[in-house]
């Protein structure tokens, strides 16, 4: 039978591991709304750029985009590069985003087991975690300005932009769709 200090400082030692856990899951929570949002406007992009077509209209437009999104992230970064859309460099940082995130989902329970026992191991996981997020915001600012870059050229004026970019985040701010 325990002491009471034994009891204790099995507690403390369970509400650390629960700390753990919860500062991992909303790490791993924040990484996958980072990619996720970097998935679409990808997907977004590749339409802009190859599918659509001047005069097409809002409903064939995003009839285009919501088909687009229902791909998988692999298979939007594949057609996104065989159009030759990416240079050689953000090529690579989505391949390996990608791979990073193929792991997230699939491997970092199994590979990280760990992270819950170890403050080292944590702090280890949530650098790997934190990066993922990071380059998905990185490449997100770097396909806005790739989508930017294309409208422009295709004259549309900054101030419509500006104006249409201010109205989308009024609307999804608005919004209570769950």
């Amino acid at each position: 039978m325990g002491t009471g200090l034994d009891c204790m400082e099995e507690l403390r030692q369970q509400i650390e591991k629960a700390d753990r856990l919860a500062a991992i899951t909303q790490r791993i929570g924040f990484a996958l709304w980072q990619i996720q949002e970097l998935e679409g406007v990808t997907a977004q992009y590749f339409v802009l750029v190859v599918q659509a077509k001047k005069g097409m209209g809002l409903f064939a437009g995003n009839a285009l985009d919501e088909k687009a999104k229902k791909k998988t992230f692999g298979a939007t970064i594949n057609k996104v590069s065989k159009a030759g859309l990416l240079s050689a460099e953000l090529e690579s940082r989505f391949t390996n985003l990608l791979s990073e995130r193929n792991w997230l989902v699939h491997r970092s329970r199994a590979d990280s087991r760990g992270a819950i026992h170890s403050a080292l191991k944590m702090q280890r996981l949530l650098a790997r975690i934190d990066k993922m997020a990071e380059e998905s915001l990185s490449l997100l600012r770097e396909i806005g300005i790739l989508s930017e870059t294309h409208v422009k050229e295709h004259g549309v004026p900054e101030e419509y932009i500006d104006k249409k970019a201010k109205e989308l985040l009024e609307q999804w701010h608005a919004s209570d769709v769950i």
